[in-house]
């Protein structure tokens, strides 16, 4: 496959390009001066002079609290719904596929089990109003495509909770980590490897979740990225959400039911604790400081 990637120096992009590649697909990668998220000229642009199969877009708009600033809001706005719209008009009009990804910020958080693929959006926060919109955008050109919500990333080349909660733990000696926010971490890595698959299978167009196997809280989270790295000198303490101050509001349930992901790989998604092993000891590691 040629495949034209978005986004592909973010801590998703990363990846889908490094996976891609590794199967022996083609991976055309613009920069940001050719494809402007903001400017719908330059994408339009790009679909009429560029060859490729299928376009996957790994770029966006992701620093939830700062979504809660009236100017900030309007940039997520522009590069995380309208310009999916307009990237499924542009797919639909030269028959291509879209590629898409979302997230569990789409969901309020008060349904007592994993969301599936199926419930409705109610977003809490900023960011998650502009995931949502992107959906409903995507859907409305009525056209095949690929959108995976997914949940709590962490991985190589962008600052992530596990190299932030790391850096925390090495300077101070007690930490406070919200215990009452339950999701499942999701390696970036794995992320990609599921996009592949997908393609590579032709499975069904539409909604698919993925996080890696388990679910956690922030404060386990915490605690195993401690374990993994040796950081005992640190003491974790677990708190409500309510004591901790964050300008964007995160539901309090952000479980993924992975079922439908599971079925169409026809294998188990491996554990979110040895995908953390595998990012701190070959990525996280070797990765400047």
């Amino acid at each position: 496959m040629k495949v034209a990637l978005l986004g592909s120096t973010g801590m998703l992009g990363v990846k889908v390009a490094e996976v891609f590649r590794s199967r022996g697909h083609e991976i055309i990668a613009p920069s940001h001066s050719e494809v402007d998220l903001s400017r719908p000229y330059s994408l339009d642009k790009f679909f009429k002079t560029r060859e490729f199969d299928l376009l996957i877009n790994a770029a966006g708009f992701t620093r939830v609290d700062a979504c809660e600033e009236s100017a900030r809001f309007y940039s997520a706005w522009n590069a995380n719904a309208t310009a999916a719209g307009w990237l499924a008009k542009l797919c639909k009009r030269t028959n291509r596929i879209l590629v898409g990804f979302s997230t569990d910020y789409v969901f309020d958080g008060a349904k007592p089990s994993p969301y599936m693929e199926e419930d409705s959006p109610a977003p809490l926060n900023n960011y998650g109003r502009t995931k949502a919109q992107a959906e409903k955008l995507v859907l409305a050109e009525n056209h095949p495509f690929y959108l995976i919500r997914a949940s709590w990333f962490f991985g190589p080349g962008k600052e992530n909770f596990v190299s932030r909660i790391a850096e925390l733990m090495r300077t101070r000696p007690r930490l406070e980590v919200v215990r009452d926010q339950q999701g499942g971490p999701t390696y970036t890595g794995d992320l990609a490897q599921f996009t592949l698959e997908l393609l590579e299978k032709k499975a069904e167009p539409g909604f698919y979740h993925f996080c890696n196997e388990g679910f956690t809280s922030w404060y386990g989270f915490a605690q195993e990225i401690q374990r993994q790295m040796g950081l005992q000198s640190c003491t974790l303490v677990p708190v409500l959400s309510a004591s901790i101050f964050r300008p964007a509001q995160r539901p309090a349930n952000s479980r993924l039911d992975t079922s439908k992901a599971v079925r169409t790989l026809g294998h188990p998604i491996r554990p979110w604790t040895e995908a953390l092993q595998e990012y701190i000891t070959k990525e996280y590691r070797n990765e400047p400081a």
